[in-house]
């Protein structure tokens, strides 16, 4: 696979400098930069690349996944105070997601939502469990160079016994020229029919391979002490 491009080092980091109107969207938390919301930047950036986003003073104030070809330019990771984005710090974040999900699987339930995008902190990534199989979902080209650092800190986190990729329809291209595809096994053994989980005491099936129309949604509030699920018959 392609390494992440901020680590090929071969031009200066990507710099983006923000209009005032920006600025305060961005220190309130909002996940998104808006192309109409850069005023500057030092040079032209490629899709995935990672970003450092300044002020108009040229203080930082956050970092995130770059893409020319989208109005949504840049989805942010991180805000505040300058860090560096290794595998340590994904691997902090990864604990840290897990940890918000603790006391939501027991012995009747095996299915949950791992990884829920940007609302904890992974922008354009979905990351759902059936059991043992995990199903990480992309929506962003940022994840595809990432894509083995992602698989080897879910396989340490999680042990699953395995891990399904499944692309957004707009990734296809990309995922071909970085040579993986829908529905690919990235770890573990060959899928054959639909992944059996279970959710509150309940049997359910879920074809992760080809599942184009079928979805499970869940919803983090707990009533009366059992998650709550919408089978929805609409595309992914």
């Amino acid at each position: 696979m392609a390494t992440p491009p901020e680590s090929t080092a071969a031009a200066p980091r990507l710099k983006l400098t923000l209009r005032p109107s920006a600025e305060s969207i961005v220190r309130s938390g909002h996940p998104w930069i808006y192309s109409d919301s850069i005023r500057s930047q030092n040079r032209e950036g490629e899709a995935g690349e990672l970003a450092v986003i300044y002020d108009r003073k040229n203080q930082f104030l956050a970092m995130g996944f770059y893409d020319p070809a989208s109005p949504l330019r840049v989805r942010i990771l991180h805000f505040g105070k300058p860090v560096t984005l290794d595998e340590s710090w994904w691997r902090a974040r990864l604990e840290e997601t897990l940890a918000r999900r603790e006391g939501v699987a027991d012995e009747e339930t095996n299915g949950l939502r791992l990884i829920n995008g940007e609302s904890d902190g992974w922008p354009g990534l979905v990351v759902d469990r059936y059991a043992g199989t995990l199903v990480m979902k992309l929506y962003t080209p940022a994840w595809l160079p990432r894509l083995a650092m992602l698989q080897g800190l879910l396989v340490a986190a999680t042990a699953p016994e395995r891990i399904v990729l499944r692309l957004s329809r707009n990734l296809q291209a990309k995922a071909t020229a970085a040579g993986v595809s829908d529905g690919q096994i990235l770890h573990g053994p060959p899928l054959d029919g639909v992944v059996t989980f279970l959710e509150s005491g309940l049997r359910f099936e879920a074809d992760v391979l080809r599942g184009k129309r079928r979805a499970f949604f869940w919803i983090s509030a707990r009533t009366g002490g059992a998650s709550r699920r919408w089978r929805a018959g609409r595309r992914c």
